[in-house]
């Protein structure tokens, strides 16, 4: 009986170390204070709605609310959320409700159009050693809004901006300007050798030329110019309470949590909001 233990044990569990014994994710140290410092900040936030390169978009403007750290007290009061609600629930701050100030509006056909929300609330989730991870808005809408083909479907719409600490940024930053040099030295140098290939007559210098154009192009390519490109300068920051500096520019997207398909909208953009005095 012991070895048919035994024989079960290796072959069910033939990495038994890391899926027995797998470390638990830990979330940001101090999360829970710094979610706690954005009480009552007060954002404005936009909606651009549309597919990338399509002429029709949906531009809500004028969304104002309050980050609040009250949490709702029954299921009805909040929408689910990719933190709380997602597969690693320990990297949120917790879930706390958005005051909706002042309801956003789009020009339609018909003229100014209200965009009413619902069940509103708000996390940031962060895992331990990252230098930046998400802040994140949710909220219900009851209705489709649309403006020509471009639609702010009904139901469920989260907006999430990347958040950073001040050393994470800083040296986020630094790494995108040495990337982008790089990137930008290739290019120049794949210019440079396919002018000179266009310049001789010489097949075995054309062959050359061509070789040294194309070993740039791949070191071009080996750059990770995309995820550069998605780290903000400064001016593109909001710094929030703490050491918390959050994108001002996001993305719309849905999501039927907790394993529906991710659906990008559009992007958002945020901007902090004076409280009247």
């Amino acid at each position: 009986m012991l070895r048919i233990s035994f024989i079960f044990l290796v072959f069910f569990f033939p990495f038994g170390s890391s899926f027995i014994f797998e470390k638990t994710v830990a979330p940001l140290s101090g999360l829970g204070q710094l979610v706690e410092a954005q009480n009552d900040r007060r954002v404005s936030v936009g909606m651009d709605i549309g597919k990338p390169g399509d002429t029709s978009r949906l531009a809500i403007k004028g969304i104002v609310f309050d980050l609040t750290k009250n949490v709702p007290s029954s299921e009805n009061d909040f929408v689910k959320m990719p933190g709380v609600h997602g597969s690693m629930p320990s990297l949120s701050g917790g879930l706390h409700s958005l005051s909706i100030v002042q309801d956003g509006s789009f020009i339609s056909m018909e003229g100014n159009k209200v965009v009413k929300t619902f069940k509103g609330c708000w996390e940031i989730v962060w895992r331990d050693g990252d230098p930046a991870e998400s802040l994140l808005c949710g909220f219900e809408i009851d209705q489709d809004y649309k403006r020509n083909d471009a639609t702010l479907p009904k139901g469920k719409i989260y907006i999430s901006f990347s958040a950073w600490t001040s050393e994470g940024l800083k040296k986020a930053q630094n790494n995108k300007e040495r990337s982008m040099m790089r990137a930008n030295t290739a290019l120049k140098r794949k210019d440079e050798e396919l002018a000179k290939m266009a310049e001789t007559n010489n097949l075995l210098r054309k062959a050359l030329h061509y070789r040294n154009a194309v070993s740039a192009t791949e070191e071009y390519y080996m750059e990770p110019n995309t995820r550069m490109k998605s780290i903000p300068s400064s001016e593109e920051t909001v710094h929030f309470e703490g050491d918390l500096f959050v994108n001002t520019k996001g993305q719309v997207w849905t999501n039927d949590l907790p394993f529906g398909k991710h659906v990008i909208l559009g992007t958002a953009s945020l901007e902090s909001a004076k409280k009247e005095v």
